[in-house]
C-alpha cells in the first residue's frame, strides 16, 4: 500500500532533521503525543519496502540523507502532504503567515520554524510554509509568486529581491555564488570562467533558472571568445541537483575521468558537500570551488545572486521576528566549523591572469 499523509510527514521529517531521534521530536510537537525513534524506524521500512529501493542512506557522520530515489520521493511527499492540507481546508484557512519559498531553502527555513515554535507562546506553530510550483520556480515566472504576495495569499516569498519598492520590502538573507563540483585533486581553491568554458562539460539548471541565466550572461559577456557552443560545454540539464551530484559520484567510483562538473549556486550545492546533510557516499573525493570572471580591468569577481525574503511594507512589522528567525537562521549554517555557508568559499587568493581572459562581450 502506498505511504499515507502522515507516513509521508515521517520521510519529509526524516529528511529535514538527518535522523530519526530528531525526526521524531519533530513529529511529536506535529501530533501532540509521544511518538518514538523506533516507530520512526518502522515507517522507514515500511516506506522503502513499498517503493522496492533504499530511500535514505547514512554518511560517514551517521547522518541520514536521502538517495536518488530518496530524493525523488521527498518531492512526491511534499505535494502529496501539501495536497492533503488543501482539501481540509487548512491552508486557505489557517491565520499563520504563509511563507512561500523554494525546497531547497528549507535548510534554513526548518531551523526558523524550530525556534519560532519554542518562542512565546512556546509549542505553537507560528508560520505555514508552502513551497512554490515548478511553474513559479523559473526567472519569468516568480511574478506569480510575487502576485499572490501582492493579493496577501502569501504573506512572505523567498527568492530574487522584488524591485516594486514601493509595495514591497525585500530583506537580502545571503548571497549565493555560482560553485562548480570538482575532484578532491582539482588544483585550485577556485575556477576561473575561462577555465570552466574551455575545459569542461557542465550540468547545470536548465536555461529558465536564475542561476542558469547569470552563467550564460558571463559567458557571453566574459568568455565569448572561447566558448565551443552549448552543446559541446553543457553536458545535461536538471531541476534535481541530487541527480547530477549522484551521476557524477557514481561515475567517479567506477573509475571514470573526465572534466564534467555540476554547476549550481552555493545554496543549492551546500546541502551536498562532504560532511552535511546529503553529503554522503563518495562526497569526500570532491570538492565545491567558486567560480570567478576578470573584468576589463583585471578584476575578479564572483558570479552572484541576491536571496531575499521579500514581504508588503504593510506587513513589515507584524513579520520583523519571522524575518528575523530566518536571518539568525542562515547565520547558523555560516557558523558550521569547516564549512562556507549558504554563500560559499570566498576567493582565497590573487591567480594569475591566464591567456584568454577577459574574453571579448559579444555583440
Amino acid at each position: 500500500m502506498a505511504p499515507d499523509e502522515w507516513e509521508c510527514q515521517v520521510f519529509i521529517a526524516v529528511a529535514e532533521t538527518g535522523g530519526t531521534a530528531a525526526a521524531a521530536n519533530r513529529l511529536k510537537a506535529i501530533r501532540g503525543e509521544t511518538y518514538g525513534r523506533q516507530t520512526v524506524v518502522k515507517t522507514l521500512a515500511k516506506i522503502e519496502r513499498w517503493a522496492g529501493q533504499t530511500l535514505l542512506e547514512r554518511d560517514g557522520n551517521r547522518r541520514l540523507y536521502t538517495t536518488e530515489r530518496g530524493q525523488e520521493f521527498l518531492v512526491a511527499a511534499r505535494k502529496i502532504v501539501a495536497q492533503y492540507r488543501v482539501m481540509r481546508g487548512e491552508a486557505a484557512n489557517s491565520d499563520l503567515p504563509r511563507l512561500a519559498c523554494l525546497p531547497l531553502h528549507t535548510i534554513f527555513v526548518a531551523k526558523a520554524e524550530d525556534r519560532l515554535y519554542h518562542e512565546p507562546p512556546a509549542e505553537t506553530e507560528k508560520i505555514l510554509v508552502e513551497y512554490l510550483p515548478q511553474d513559479q520556480r523559473g526567472e519569468g515566472q516568480f511574478h506569480k509568486a510575487v502576485e499572490m504576495l501582492g493579493n496577501d495569499v502569501y504573506q512572505l516569498i523567498i527568492g530574487p529581491p522584488v524591485k516594486e519598492v514601493k509595495k514591497f520590502q525585500s530583506t537580502i538573507l545571503y548571497q549565493a555564488q555560482l560553485e562548480a563540483m570538482v575532484s578532491v585533486d582539482h588544483p585550485e581553491s577556485e575556477m576561473s570562467l575561462i577555465d570552466l568554458v574551455k575545459k569542461h562539460r557542465m550540468l547545470v539548471p536548465p536555461a529558465d533558472m536564475r542561476s542558469r541565466r547569470l552563467l550564460e550572461d558571463a559567458i557571453q559577456k566574459w568568455a565569448a571568445d572561447v566558448d565551443p557552443g552549448l552543446d559541446q560545454r553543457v553536458a545535461a540539464e536538471s531541476y534535481e541537483t541530487a541527480t547530477s551530484v549522484m551521476r557524477l559520484r557514481h561515475e567517479n567510483s567506477r573509475g571514470r575521468v573526465d572534466k564534467r562538473v555540476v554547476v549550481v549556486p552555493s545554496d543549492v550545492a551546500f546541502p551536498f558537500k562532504d560532511g552535511m546533510e546529503f553529503g554522503g557516499r563518495n562526497a569526500d573525493r570532491f570538492k565545491w570551488v567558486p567560480i570567478y570572471y576578470r573584468d576589463s580591468a583585471n578584476a575578479r569577481h564572483l558570479l552572484q545572486m541576491d536571496v531575499c525574503v521579500t514581504v508588503r511594507l504593510g506587513n513589515r512589522a507584524k513579520l520583523a521576528k519571522i524575518v528575523g528567525a530566518l536571518q539568525d537562521a542562515v547565520a547558523q549554517l555560516d557558523q558550521i566549523p569547516g564549512h562556507d555557508g549558504l554563500g560559499g568559499a570566498p576567493l582565497r587568493r590573487p591567480v594569475p591572469r591566464q591567456d584568454g581572459a577577459g574574453g571579448k562581450a559579444r555583440r
